[in-house]
């Protein structure tokens, strides 16, 4: 029988470090029976998992190789709540973890932001304090275009550059056939 022969794929990009990632998994007594011992291979399959999930949920790969691909600093938070659980799993080797685990508590949560984030609630990359007209908006107009600016009944004066009022071209009470030419009734609204 032989190995299967898996491509090498290029490094992916992690919002986080192994390193950090142990420090999550680690608690206070140096990572005994906890994930912490996974081997790095292990550690970054986690991260790597995470991390994919994070680009997914946004919608692109930040990856500070370009300035305005920097991720924001949330991701670093939501890939380590992710991997953490994810190590976990690898760790319990298939078994249930509990629902009340403190991983599954914080993957719950990350899961939440990401979903809440792909389904527009909430932003995972907000402007700075003050930065409310940096954002891009985007207008949504469901009202047909019924109207153009010809049925204003304006126009910007040439002299002035004010907007002043103006009669469509052509219309007049007596081309409207209101009858003004032969004494006919006029409305008085």
């Amino acid at each position: 029988m032989t190995t299967p022969v898996y491509p090498v794929l290029p490094n992916p990009v992690l919002y986080a470090s192994v390193t950090d990632l142990i420090n999550v998994l680690a608690g206070t007594d140096g990572g005994t029976g906890t994930p912490a011992t996974l081997s790095q291979a292990q550690l970054i399959l986690a991260l790597t998992s995470a991390s994919n999930r994070v680009s997914v949920y946004f919608g692109s790969i930040q990856d500070d190789s370009n300035a305005s691909a920097t991720p924001p600093s949330i991701f670093h938070d939501l890939t380590l709540d992710l991997a953490a659980f994810f190590a976990w799993r690898t760790y319990l080797k298939g078994k249930a973890i509990p629902s009340d685990h403190p991983a599954y508590l914080a993957y719950q949560n990350a899961q939440q932001m990401l979903n809440d984030a792909r389904d527009g609630v909430l932003r995972l990359d907000p402007a700075a304090a003050g930065g409310v007209n940096s954002e891009i908006g985007e207008v949504i107009n469901l009202i047909p275009r019924i109207f153009t600016h010809q049925d204003s009944n304006t126009r910007i004066d040439p002299l002035t550059g004010a907007l002043t009022s103006d009669d469509p071209f052509g219309w007049s009470p007596h081309a409207a056939g209101l009858g003004l030419d032969n004494g006919g009734a006029t409305y008085q609204g």
